[in-house]
């Protein structure tokens, strides 16, 4: 686990510690009692604000009561108001926290989401821009008097980047020909290269500390004035597309674009794969009825071949 992450684990809420105060004898004569509820019982301060909007949701239940038929009932309400994807985000993250808890020995109750699947979600159309509309969204963003949006959209395009790691690049991780985004979704620092003229403009714009203002509403605004139509939820997101989708069309490799991309698995990547030109084409060479199709050219040419020679031999004799 990164070790910034790693410092936050040990920033525990005063109910944990409290807990800790009294632990449960398994030889005291009366029955220990955990009523420690779901919204204090955390244990990194990251996404605290989503963790607690969770928890209210719930009903901020006793978490040793919690069940998971607590958790289906919640989330047959929650998926008539979101996406089965949030749902899922919010299952990960709640079944994360007593995952935690029990690695830390501070909660000896079990995992009420462990065994709990999540919400199968179908496939999602996922947007990219063609040349043109990269070209037209680069040119208006060129025009801007600030050119903070122009440069994070930039290094999206040209690193696959994340939105909010692009925006929130520093300038100590900024090198001749490559950039390194820390603070990343996964935990881990991801170094990528890029072209020495953008690496230059960058230092040139600070020596230290971030190199952007937030810039989402100005990419939001441009979006809409270049006329680019975008499905739900992929406003930013569409620029990472954008630089997958390019990259496989291209020739690249799906294993070095899951490097890239700072994808755990294979399969994230995966998603991308249709785009290479040659995907999937062994299928038209290599199906059993391409194989049968063969062998029966084959045959046919060997029994014209044969017939062929045989009429010449009566022939002669005749």
């Amino acid at each position: 686990m990164h070790l910034e992450r790693r410092a936050r684990l040990t920033i525990l809420l005063p109910a944990v510690l409290n807990h800790l105060a009294h632990h449960h004898d398994p030889h005291a004569p009366e029955p220990y009692r955990d009523s420690r509820r779901l919204h204090p019982l955390k244990v990194w301060s990251l996404r605290e604000s989503r963790y607690g909007s969770l928890a209210v949701a719930l009903g901020n239940p006793v978490a040793e009561t919690f069940t998971a038929q607590d958790w289906t009932e919640y989330r047959t309400r929650r998926l008539q108001e979101v996406k089965a994807s949030t749902v899922n985000h919010e299952h990960a993250y709640l079944k994360a926290v007593f995952s935690e808890l029990e690695r830390l020995a501070l909660w000896h109750k079990g995992n009420p989401l462990a065994r709990m699947r999540m919400v199968r979600t179908d496939d999602t159309e996922r947007a990219y821009l063609d040349d043109a509309q990269v070209n037209a969204l680069l040119d208006y963003l060129r025009q801007l008097p600030r050119l903070d949006c122009y440069y994070v959209t930039l290094l999206c395009l040209s690193t696959g980047a994340r939105w909010s790691e692009a925006q929130t690049l520093r300038a100590e991780n900024v090198g001749q020909d490559r950039v390194t985004y820390v603070a990343t979704k996964s935990g881990k620092d991801r170094t990528i290269p890029i072209a020495p003229d953008l690496a230059a403009q960058l230092r040139q714009r600070r020596r230290i500390g971030r190199l952007f203002a937030n810039a989402y509403k100005a990419f939001q605004t441009a979006i809409q004035e270049v006329g680019i139509d975008l499905p739900n939820s992929q406003l930013t997101h569409v620029l990472r597309h954008t630089f997958a989708s390019h990259f496989m069309m291209n020739g690249g490799n799906i294993l070095v674009l899951q490097r890239i991309l700072g994808h755990q698995s294979i399969t994230m990547t995966m998603r991308y794969a249709h785009f290479a030109p040659d995907h999937l084409e062994d299928a038209a060479r290599l199906n059993p009825v391409v194989t049968r199709l063969k062998e029966s050219r084959t045959t046919l040419r060997i029994a014209r071949g044969g017939s062929c020679a045989l009429d010449s031999e009566d022939s002669k004799q005749g």
